[in-house]
């Protein structure tokens, strides 16, 4: 079963609350959504919303998730075994 864009959404915002300051391919490795066309209109849709934020580290640009996007992951309870990703494959996210 495909995953909708807003369960995109919240596995790279789940992925960035256990990591931080991560690279585009590492957050799409890690939420297990290597076969998405356009990764980057996914986080350009995310750091426009507010929820995590995109900095430069020398020649790479990484990511975190802000206080608005821990926020977020507490009100849709990721961190619970009953969220709204109950029977998907995104509970995996380590």
């Amino acid at each position: 079963m495909a995953l909708s864009r807003m369960e995109m959404y919240l596995a790279v915002i789940k992925v960035l609350d256990n990591w931080d300051l991560i690279t585009q391919r590492q957050i799409m490795c890690k939420a297990d959504l290597l076969n998405v066309s356009t990764p980057k209109e996914y986080l350009s849709f995310l750091v426009n919303l507010g929820l995590i934020v995109e900095k430069t580290l020398g020649a790479k640009t990484v990511y975190s998730i802000t206080e608005k996007g821990q926020k977020l992951i507490k009100y849709f309870r990721l961190k619970d075994d009953e969220s709204i990703f109950g029977g998907t494959r995104i509970h995996r996210i380590d």
